[in-house]
């Protein structure tokens, strides 16, 4: 089965309406209630669908970007044959891109969650299982909740119960027990309030949820672990959980980097693997079975098809399809910035902010007010992850000479609170504070995941690996996600240290260094939680820094890690050695990053959070009360202060000379706070997690040590 339509769009088109006018005709989602879809369907084979949502009994719900909604069946779902009801599916509804998830149950009922924190109701009751032929239940788009806007993400909807995780990575149960689009009294278990059943789960990217309590978890590091809510009715006393909460982990490589769709039913797993030809498509539906699913804790792992088996094409998978756009990366006052935007809504607003922190802690200054442009779809072209998809102009401005240099992002805005965001810095005409605090942008494309294919996502033939830095962000976390982050979230964790602590700064982006004339003009230069990857030019530039007495304040970890080069008139990052295709790191070039950083990573303890050890006294110390033996950082956003990815001085080979470390986290290799002299009265201070900057709002002894160093800077 191959999902969409014929090349003419009439084969599909024709199957879909036969026998269904009558249906069709009063399905849709209250178009006249929010900027409707295009009334002609543009099918994007790159970017078909928004998702995938299992309904019971092999039905599969797919939500295409134009806002489409089709029935499909797979009569093969208990043996992986390709075998489909209908082979076209059914279209029965439209208007459905206003949500941002979707989710079932197995008996049609279909709940849309919005980006204002509703949840609507539906149900498509089947009339013909053959061919999908059905009617929606009166009630249908209904609202029966209003309170998820509170939570980063929902998972589950079998039986009408839904599990949300918060910002902590708390993990809440909901019931909703009425069944019928009605919102009164006794429709939702305790009233609808949530209630909690895990705590913390923040070291998990996502979730989804099988039927009878079974949640699988796929842990940062691509690991998919299985759990089981046994409880049911959201206590979470002892035997709540199978295996006392802990997960199992029964496969890997369900990350971002692998798969651009996951979803299961009844022990059956289906995923929409990365193509490892990165010309390629993303499409293709596998299905794999997981033997005993109910019971891993006591019956063990065993894949009986452990390859799976190729039951569908044409399942292309894009999140944010429906609205989404990218500008440059930086811009100074005066300058003009020109956005681009896809959209399948008539229209969108747009908005800009400045973030001295994350929205949810109030972090946000609207800087320009809502404007309404006309939305459309721009198809994506051939070699669009290499080289950008090049979509027009949207629209442009010109930046307001009194804006304040920051982080920015422009808010893109569809119906019923549905939000995109577009980061770029604001850099200053000319240096104003005495601080630069520099964006790893290059790292942060490295790991964007837009398009299914990035730095490490898998691919089948060796060689350079190109990415255009026209696009998308698929990563651009500036809400709580709910899950550990060092991309743009944990730089927002360190910006708001910094307005919480009163240090002005000017902002700049990776690729601002190649014209690296305002660099000389601060005192101090701070690199933020991951700068990973540096261009040769990059490199030079904060060398040449240090060596006429420059500060570096380094708060991350895993930096100056590998080498990228920057084509400017294409607009691409080119990552991998150019001989044979693999890591291009600076070590194996003979220059190691702890020439620069006093520094270099160490992969030994890799995903092992703990909290930093005083080893000796040092002037960066005062004030804290930290004494030889004492621990600090024990808690984080990303979990305790040292780990995830962490440096030490040995990390690349022989120690830095002059190197003072004073700190370092209590693990095996854990991260070592350090202290490097240069010439001229120039130091690099390094924190050496990327956990760091994630700990500094729960720990003011540490935050305290960071305060001593930007002062020191500056003096």
């Amino acid at each position: 089965m191959h999902l969409g339509d014929d090349e003419k769009g009439t084969v599909a088109r024709r199957t879909v309406l036969k026998g269904t006018a009558a249906a069709l005709a009063g399905v849709a989602l209250a178009v006249g209630q929010q900027p409707a879809a295009h009334a002609v369907a543009q099918d994007d084979p790159e970017q078909r669908l928004l998702q995938i949502v299992p309904g019971g009994n092999g039905i599969i719900y797919t939500l295409y970007a134009d806002g489409r909604i089709k029935w499909f069946k797979h009569l093969g779902r208990d043996n992986g044959t390709y075998n489909w009801a209908s082979g076209d599916g059914r279209e029965i509804g439209s208007g459905w891109q206003i949500h941002t998830n979707v989710l079932a149950d197995q008996n049609g009922q279909l709940f849309g969650l919005c980006g204002d924190g509703t949840m609507w109701w539906h149900k498509w009751v089947l009339t013909n299982p053959a061919t999908g032929e059905g009617y929606w239940a009166p009630g249908t788009n209904n609202v029966i909740h209003r309170g998820f806007g509170q939570y980063s993400y929902v998972f589950g909807g079998w039986d009408g119960k839904f599990y949300a995780v918060d910002a902590h990575g708390d993990m809440y149960w909901f019931h909703y027990i009425a069944g019928d689009g009605s919102n009164g009294p006794g429709a939702w278990a305790n009233n609808g309030v949530g209630q909690k059943i895990a705590s913390e789960k923040r070291d998990y990217d996502m979730f989804f949820a099988d039927m009878n309590g079974v949640i699988y978890g796929v842990r940062h590091g691509a690991s998919l672990h299985w759990f089981r809510y046994l409880a049911g009715d959201g206590t979470n006393g002892p035997g709540a959980w199978a295996n006392n909460g802990n997960g199992i982990q029964v496969g890997s490589g369900f990350d971002f980097g692998s798969c651009v769709e996951r979803f299961t039913e009844n022990g059956v797993v289906y995923v929409v693997w990365v193509n490892k030809d990165h010309t390629q498509a993303d499409h293709e539906l596998r299905w794999y079975k997981l033997a005993d699913h109910l019971t891993i804790d006591t019956s063990g792992v065993f894949w009986p098809n452990g390859d799976g088996a190729l039951v569908g094409t044409g399942f292309s998978v894009t999140r944010g399809a429906n609205l989404q756009g990218y500008t440059s990366w930086s811009v100074a006052p005066g300058q003009r910035l020109d956005v681009a935007v896809s959209t399948t809504f008539d229209q969108f607003s747009a908005s800009v902010l400045r973030l001295a922190g994350p929205i949810e802690q109030g972090g946000a200054t609207q800087v320009r007010a809502p404007q309404t442009y006309r939305g459309q779809r721009h198809l994506l072209r051939s070699g669009y992850r290499a080289n950008g998809p090049a979509w027009p102009t949207s629209f442009s401005f010109t930046v307001p000479d009194d804006w304040q240099s920051g982080f920015h992002v422009v808010k893109l805005e569809g119906p019923h609170g549905l939000r995109q965001y577009i980061p770029f810095v604001v850099k200053p005409k000319q240096p104003r504070e005495k601080v630069a605090l520099l964006l790893p942008y290059l790292t942060h494309n490295a790991y964007n995941h837009w398009g299914g294919h990035f730095q490490y996502s898998w691919e089948s033939a060796y060689g350079r690996r190109q990415f255009s830095i026209r696009r998308p962000f698929a990563n651009a976390y500036v809400e709580a996600p709910g899950f550990i982050d060092v991309r743009f979230y944990g730089d927002l964790l360190l910006m708001k240290w910094f307005t919480d602590n009163n240090v002005a700064y000017d902002c700049y982006q990776d690729l601002d260094l190649h014209d690296p004339s305002w660099l000389a003009q601060y005192k101090t230069l701070v690199l933020a939680t991951h700068p990973e990857y540096w261009t040769p030019q990059m490199r030079t530039a904060l060398e040449t820094y240090l060596a006429n007495g420059g500060r570096v304040i380094y708060t991350g970890g895993n930096g100056m890690y590998e080498r990228v080069d920057y084509d400017a008139s294409g607009g691409f990052v080119l990552h991998r050695r150019p001989d044979n295709g693999e890591r291009w790191t600076w070590r194996e070039q003979g220059r190691p990053e702890s020439e620069v950083l006093g520094v270099a990573y160490d992969s030994t303890s890799y995903m092992d959070m703990h909290p930093y050890v005083v080893t000796a006294d040092h002037p960066f110390l005062e004030g804290t009360g930290l004494a030889v033996g004492d621990r600090f950082g024990e808690t984080g956003y990303n979990f305790a202060a040292s780990g995830w990815e962490v440096d030490t001085r040995a990390g690349a080979g022989p120690e830095a000379p002059g190197v003072v470390q004073f700190a370092q986290g209590e693990q095996a290799h854990g991260a070592e706070m350090c202290v490097l002299p240069k010439p001229n009265g120039g130091w690099v201070f390094s924190a050496s997690s990327l956990c760091f900057n994630g700990a500094l709002a729960h720990d003011p002894k540490m935050s305290r040590i960071l305060l001593n160093a930007v002062n020191a800077a500056q003096a």
